[in-house]
């Protein structure tokens, strides 16, 4: 802090009184703010976690559904495939609600099943082979396992986010506030040891030139 910024300074007690408890509640911001940007980190590395076994989830479930399908083509023929597909029926139903993660707001996908038993097949069976309802089977789950890696890569964001905004909010406290506000409180402290000493200085002065008078 400049001499120009301590100038506009109240060198007084009770300045000194209020500027010492902004530092502590400063520090009780910065502590808290501090706490929390350490936990939203904890929560985001879970949820990458989480991202990370959906991912593989997906891989495996695709892996299976492909070759099934691969499988299922050679049995009953790819444009018998193309023409089954073009009669499929919306299988999910997706609808959304807003939750809150430490403070962070962000989509939940609750997917449900349209059909009562979710592994139900549309065609007759005279028409199809057993891997290509495993096909289907597999491809459904893994509609369900991106639902909840688009969950979760969204609430990543959002968590990023809020980490970054809570780091820049615990920096100006710890390289801002605190130190400027700790500069004002010594500055106020040692403009008062000056005025006490001034004044003690002066007080000497005037009893000496009452003690010679009264000689």
């Amino acid at each position: 802090m400049s001499s120009t910024e301590f100038g506009k300074v109240n060198a007084t007690r009770m300045e000194l009184l209020n500027t010492r408890a902004k530092i502590r509640l400063a520090q009780k911001g910065h502590d808290l703010l501090k706490e929390k940007m350490d936990a939203l980190v904890i929560e985001l590395y879970a949820i990458k976690d989480e991202v990370h076994r959906a991912q593989k989830k997906i891989e495996e479930e695709l892996a299976i559904a492909y070759q099934s399908l691969a499988k299922g083509e050679m049995i009953i023929g790819p444009d018998k495939i193309r023409d089954l597909a073009q009669y499929a029926p919306a299988v999910l139903e997706i609808r959304t609600e807003t939750v809150s993660i430490m403070g962070v707001k962000s989509p939940r996908f609750i997917v449900k099943e349209v059909e009562k038993e979710g592994e139900g097949i549309f065609y007759g069976l005279t028409s199809s082979s057993a891997q290509l309802d495993r096909a289907i089977m597999y491809f459904r789950k893994t509609l369900r396992t991106l639902m909840i890696i688009a969950e979760k890569m969204t609430l990543l964001e959002k968590l990023a986010s809020e980490i970054n905004k809570t780091k820049r909010r615990v920096n100006a406290l710890n390289y801002i506030l605190l130190p400027r506000l700790r500069q004002t409180a010594i500055f106020i402290a040692s403009t008062l040891e000056e005025q006490e000493r001034e004044t003690f200085s002066r007080l000497k002065r005037v009893k000496a030139i009452l003690e010679s008078k009264k000689a």
